[in-house]
């Protein structure tokens, strides 16, 4: 009996299967990878208060404010500051205060180009 030959088309459904396999198991490796980097430092910081408390506190800058579910999942950990709506940055910060360097002043009636603003 002759051996049946696959169309182009067949040949190229099933290396794009392949590609996505070889995807998700890279991206499962790398998940594995963050959690046990995670659970290690994790493990450090639960023996000594210091060590924990620094983390927590990078924790607290690291995640979104407010009710943001990723915040939540770390309640078992502790206390984390703002956790339940309290206010995490002042409202007093300077304008650049996101890319972390003063930005310098502008005259409010000028455009970014310096040219008057017409009314």
């Amino acid at each position: 009996m002759a051996k049946r030959r696959r169309t182009t088309e067949q040949q190229l459904m099933e290396a794009e299967e392949r590609l996505n396999q070889l995807r998700e198991k890279a991206r499962r490796e790398e998940t594995r990878r963050h959690t046990l980097i995670g659970k290690m430092v994790l493990e450090r910081a639960r023996g000594c208060d210091r060590e924990m408390e620094r983390l927590m506190r990078e924790l607290d800058n690291w995640l979104p404010s407010g009710g943001h579910p990723d915040r939540k999942k770390f309640s078992s950990l502790g206390p984390v500051r703002g956790l339940y709506g309290a206010s995490l940055h002042p409202d007093n910060r300077h304008p650049g205060w996101v890319f972390n360097r003063e930005l310098a002043p502008t005259a409010p009636k000028a455009d970014r180009y310096g040219n008057p603003k017409i009314r």
